[in-house]
């Protein structure tokens, strides 16, 4: 056997091999451990940014107070509904007991079957996801519980990443520490999305059957819940069918989880529906009026309150009364135009005020012929001189004098006055006088020169006086 090679046993390597070997092995070794080492700080890494991101997530805490966006609402004296005031989110919030059992149900059934089990995240749904979502190399499926879909809502971005997908868990674990599984649903079902800029059972329940959710039958509240995924896409006002199609599949899946019998199914399938108007964008009963009352509203409490705060405005309008208002300005602007008042119909313009004497309550307002052609309030924001409108008050100080009465008599005669600077004569609108009338007759007839002399008599300045009292605010010389 040579001095150069080495025994082995049966096998002979020689020197150069024998070195080769262990170098290979040396620098496998250190490969090995250098990969091992990188995977190592690549998970320690991303486990520190996990923490660094979770560290940042929102506070949920702050559900414990949350009021939601929600749509304004101005009435008339009797209730009536006169319009509706939102930004993005039409939405109004109702409590969880004023919500159809069928459409709790329903949502459950075809969103979170396990809602009340889980302690905010569904370990099996999970787990599907995550088999499904690596198979694809990205996220094709959720995965998501009520819970997580509502911190998604409030707190996150709507990207589809795994990112996301974790800081949903961990917030929806962290609410359903300091949230009872009441309060969630709740919360879930008024944040909710169904289409039409429609927000919240409540509205939607309203917009798409013109009912409230408490009073949803098992088969609305299937198609409800159908759409929730896709509010758009299966809507009853765009794709009735496919909407019925989905509601096929939540009450399929109500009756596999033995929520429903199978008569019960098949009743509601067979239920025609009664399919509403979407409700977010419709016009207000009288314009005129609603405008104004927002224009102070905003002033007041600034447009993001009246916007998303949910007022419930109650005016003293009263709709009967508007609608007869409207048409007598109507009629009276249709009989000055054919007596030749008004040259152009589009032109001549009438405004009318109704007030409660008693009260001093605006019961009807007019601004204008119609706001769909000139939306100018010429009730409120016309500047004109008083003119005739200025003389009950003049017979409401004289009246209140205790001097006279509407029956009281005044000469209906031309008569000249010295107001220190120069002479004035006051005439009558058409220059023929009456001679003895009665104050009533003088204010029916709209008689100037009555009016002058009850003022004359009375004291300009007492009527100054009265007008100030009355709240009017402007500059009134005598």
């Amino acid at each position: 056997m040579s001095s150069n090679t080495i025994d082995h046993g049966q096998l002979e390597i020689p020197p150069s091999i024998e070195n080769f070997v262990q170098g290979v092995v040396k620098v496998a070794s250190g490969t090995i451990l250098g990969l091992t080492m990188l995977t190592s700080s690549v998970v320690a890494g991303g486990l520190v940014g996990l923490a660094v991101s979770f560290r940042n997530l929102p506070d949920v805490r702050i559900l414990r107070n949350y009021v939601p966006e929600e749509t304004s609402y101005i009435y008339d004296i009797k209730g009536q509904v006169l319009t509706r005031l939102h930004d993005e989110a039409n939405r109004e919030v109702v409590s969880l007991d004023r919500i159809s059992p069928h459409l709790k149900r329903a949502v459950l059934a075809i969103e979170d079957s396990r809602f009340y089990d889980h302690p905010g995240i569904n370990p099996n749904s999970v787990a599907r996801a995550f088999i499904a979502n690596w198979e694809e190399g990205e996220v094709v499926e959720g995965g998501s519980t009520i819970t997580m879909q509502l911190v998604k809502n409030l707190f996150l971005s709507p990207d589809r990443n795994f990112t996301r997908k974790v800081a949903e868990a961990v917030l929806a674990l962290r609410l359903e520490q300091i949230l009872t599984k009441q309060q969630i649903l709740e919360l879930y079902l008024n944040q909710v999305y169904w289409g039409h800029n429609t927000y919240g059972v409540q509205t939607a329940a309203q917009s798409y059957f013109n009912k409230k959710a408490a009073d949803l039958t098992l088969a609305e509240s299937a198609l409800m819940a159908g759409i929730i995924q896709a509010p758009e896409g299966f809507s009853p006002f765009i794709n009735y069918p496919l909407a019925k199609e989905r509601q096929f599949l939540v009450l399929s899946r109500m009756k596999e989880l033995g929520w429903i019998t199978a008569e019960e199914e098949t009743e509601a399938r067979a239920q025609p529906l009664l399919v509403g108007r979407p409700t977010s964008f419709g016009k207000s009963e009288i314009p005129y009026l609603t405008d104004a009352v927002v224009k102070e509203l905003s002033d007041r409490f600034g447009k993001d309150a009246v916007l998303n705060g949910g007022m419930r405005v109650q005016t003293t309008i009263d709709l009967n009364f508007q609608r007869m208002a409207e048409r007598v300005v109507s009629e009276w602007h249709t009989q000055l135009y054919y007596q030749g008042v008004f040259y152009n119909y589009n032109q001549g313009q009438i405004a009318l005020v109704a007030v409660d004497p008693r009260t001093h309550f605006v019961k009807a307002m007019v601004g204008g012929l119609d706001f769909t052609e000139s939306n100018y309030n010429r009730a409120l924001m016309a500047q004109r001189q008083p003119g005739s409108a200025f003389k009950p008050f003049v017979y409401y100080t004289a009246f209140a004098s205790g001097r006279y009465t509407p029956k009281s008599i005044v000469d209906d005669t031309k008569k000249t006055y010295w107001d220190g600077k120069e002479y004035y004569t006051p005439k009558n609108y058409n220059e023929k006088y009456s001679g003895p009338v009665s104050i009533r007759k003088a204010l029916e007839l709209s008689l100037n020169v009555p009016a002058v002399k009850i003022g004359q008599a009375v004291g300009l300045d007492k009527v100054i006086e009265v007008v100030r009292t009355l709240g009017l605010k402007v500059r009134l010389n005598r």
